[in-house]
């Protein structure tokens, strides 16, 4: 040993550095989550590790004054205010979870603290009377013991009380705390039988704590992550329920004033549904499909009630006004920031693919999906359901005109997407004939 120095003062100030930085993280990490969920739990970590930051402050600095003035960290009352705020941060992890009750948990905090107040100042005494008689690097013998088991004891505790506990990270504070237990050990070991200090017991304790900061910080992020993402799917789920009442609120508006349109929207949807995953749709563009067929005919709303419900043939001025419906059902949508992405179906969905349609003339591919599908799913429905000018048609009667249209009204590919969604083509033997044509 004479050969190799060994500069405890400055590996201890090293290890300490890191251990502020870490704690300095587990105290932010921990606040962060206390002031998102006001959890017990969280309140009573960030306690702790903030007095674990503390803590490892006043070491930091006492190791800073003995290398700039040449004194030991033993030559004052340092080590029992480390020992005292390493307790106190103990005690506050294990109220993180002794109980649920409020009551017991202030009750163990209480009896605890009263605890520290009056060993502190009776170690402080004993430390001060022995301080000259006992060398680096320990204070007094028993009071350290003293600490050492009373902190040892809390962390038994605390593991016990995790076990019971129904904290979703149980395992990993477990774990964590198992590691400090570890290393408690590990230190009274230390204190009794290596009184020289070898590089092997001083390696142990350090090494302990980092696997301990290690565990405890990803167990702690994965919590994190996962309150993030749950916090993430309650809000979608609220901005999709919004979604989906604003979507019902808007139709229910237009089928009280167009009494032909009742359910006709939802039909519409259905069959529009049908296709879009007949053609391969799905998550997104397949919600974007549904809402823009719910509300294809929502710029009715701006249209007189006397032409929606006439039940005669609508005179050229009635008609041009009702050509407008598309272009103001796309300005509602657009207004509204979480169904503006729907606009061009609503606003293309009486495009034709051969470009005789409105508003616009629009043809073929020009034309957006979502608006091919809702125009053929809009025609369907509306031939075979009830009407202000007309009576329905049969089904089958709907589906072969469907079918007529393709390539000039309607887009093929559709069209043939929704003729085997019906069954048509295998049930009806004309209509198969008709598909078979329109396939080829």
């Amino acid at each position: 040993m004479d050969s190799f120095h060994f500069d405890y003062t400055g590996f201890r100030l090293y290890i300490k550095i890191f251990s502020f930085v870490i704690a300095l993280l587990l105290t932010q990490m921990t606040l962060v989550e206390w002031r998102r969920f006001r959890s017990t739990v969280y309140k009573y970590l960030a306690l702790g590790f903030g007095t674990m930051l503390l803590q490892i402050s006043v070491i930091i600095i006492s190791i800073l004054v003995s290398i700039t003035t040449d004194t030991s960290y033993h030559d004052s009352l340092v080590p029992v205010i480390d020992h005292a705020l390493r307790t106190l941060s103990y005690i506050f992890i294990a109220a993180a979870f002794v109980t649920t009750k409020p009551v017991s948990r202030s009750r163990f905090i209480m009896v605890n603290l009263a605890v520290l107040a009056l060993f502190t100042p009776v170690c402080g005494i004993l430390w001060a009377q022995d301080s000259a008689l006992n060398g680096p690097p320990y204070m007094g013998l028993v009071e350290e013991t003293c600490f050492e088991i009373w902190n040892t004891s809390l962390l038994f505790y605390t593991v016990r009380a995790i076990r019971k506990s129904n904290v979703h990270i149980k395992y990993g504070l477990i774990i964590s705390t198992s590691v400090l237990v570890l290393k408690q050990l590990i230190h009274l070991v230390n204190l009794y039988f290596f009184h020289d200090r070898s590089l092997v017991s001083m390696a142990a304790e350090p090494a302990l704590l980092i696997i301990y900061f290690y565990v405890i910080i990803s167990t702690l992020h994965r919590e994190i992550i996962g309150n993030i993402l749950q916090a993430d799917q309650e809000k979608n789920r609220v901005k999709e329920k919004a979604y989906q009442d604003v979507i019902r609120a808007l139709v229910t508006t237009l089928e009280a004033k167009d009494k032909y349109t009742r359910g006709h929207s939802d039909r519409v949807t259905e069959y529009a549904v049908l296709i879009g995953k007949k053609l391969g749709l799905a998550g997104e563009d397949l919600t974007k499909l549904y809402c823009g067929a719910i509300l294809h005919d929502i710029g009715k709303i701006g249209i007189d009630e006397g032409i929606l419900n006439k039940p005669l043939t609508l005179g050229d001025e009635e008609i041009t006004r009702i050509k407008k419906h598309p272009e103001i059902g796309a300005k509602i949508v657009s207004s509204i920031d979480s169904l503006n992405n729907i606009a061009p179906a609503v606003l293309y969905h009486h495009e034709r693919y051969d470009g005789t349609g409105y508003p616009f003339g629009l043809k073929g591919s020009e034309i957006p999906l979502h608006a091919r599908i809702i125009a053929v799913s809009d025609a369907f429905d509306a031939m075979s359901s009830v009407r202000s000018y007309r009576t329905p048609v049969s089904r089958e009667a709907a589906i072969k005109e469907i079918i007529s249209g393709a390539g000039t009204q309607f887009d093929p590919g559709v069209v043939k997407a929704l003729v085997e969604e019906l069954g048509f083509s295998r049930d009806q033997s004309k209509a198969e004939a008709n598909s078979q044509t329109l396939i080829s």
